[in-house]
């Protein structure tokens, strides 16, 4: 049976140690062959693999990120950061509808781990499935109110989506904890301008050019209200 081996999750097998310390020291060719030598002795070893696998994820070597990854997921099924990771790599492949069920995976065996939610709206976002992409946001946010980042993307898929109050609404978030993000000023520009609330619209383009004088999106907004005429893009 493969359980009794897919809760081995360490090895005092000297070539794991020295994989380790080779890591800690940025040397990762050097990692792989410790860590694919320690797999030769111990084949069923799937942290081993899980291990290989976000190395030569680091070093953008995702096909055989990928192959490291998928055999530890096949070693260790119920190790959420195994499927993680496997997610991630799929996605740098873009790869998404298989990323996305990576990330499902890893919400099946743990609910609360909100990295996989927050990489649902991601890949849903990509993918084309707005409404999912809002959920798993506003998941992040009511879990997290700290989690900026997350109400920028959640604003942007609002945006999107045609609900613009929330949008306005999330952009307000983000610019409470960091007021001097053009992006986001820009965004909540276009909010308003959706709502022909003109001058909310001029006073945030104008604030993000302030911030970063060459923000084109900014520009452009403006070149809407007719505050650039001759603005070359």
């Amino acid at each position: 049976m493969r359980g009794s081996q897919s809760q081995k999750f360490d090895s005092d097998n000297p070539d794991v140690l020295a994989a380790y310390q080779a890591e800690t020291n940025g040397e990762y060719l050097e990692a792989i062959e410790h860590y694919k030598k320690a797999l030769d002795k111990e084949p069923d070893l799937g942290i081993v693999y899980k291990h290989c696998g976000n190395v030569y994820y680091r070093i953008g070597m995702l096909k055989e990120a990928v192959e490291y990854l998928e055999k530890a997921t096949e070693l260790l099924p119920n190790f959420p950061t195994a499927h993680y990771e496997l997610g991630l790599a799929y996605y740098r492949q873009v790869r998404i509808r298989k990323a996305i069920n990576e990330m499902k995976i890893v919400l099946h065996i743990d609910s609360d781990f909100l990295m996989a939610n927050y990489w649902l709206g991601i890949l849903n976002y990509h993918y084309g499935h707005l409404r999912d992409a809002k959920k798993h946001y506003k998941i992040v946010t009511e879990k997290n109110p700290n989690f900026t980042i997350a109400y920028f993307h959640l604003g942007n898929t609002n945006l999107r989506l045609g609900y613009y109050e929330e949008a306005i609404e999330n952009f307000k978030t983000v610019l409470h904890n960091n007021e001097e993000s053009p992006a986001t000023l820009t965004l909540l520009g276009d909010a308003y301008l959706n709502l022909d609330k003109k001058l909310e619209a001029r006073r945030v383009y104008k604030k993000a050019l302030e911030i970063d004088p060459e923000d084109r999106k900014a520009m452009r907004g403006l070149k809407l209200l007719d505050d650039f005429d001759d603005v070359n893009f």
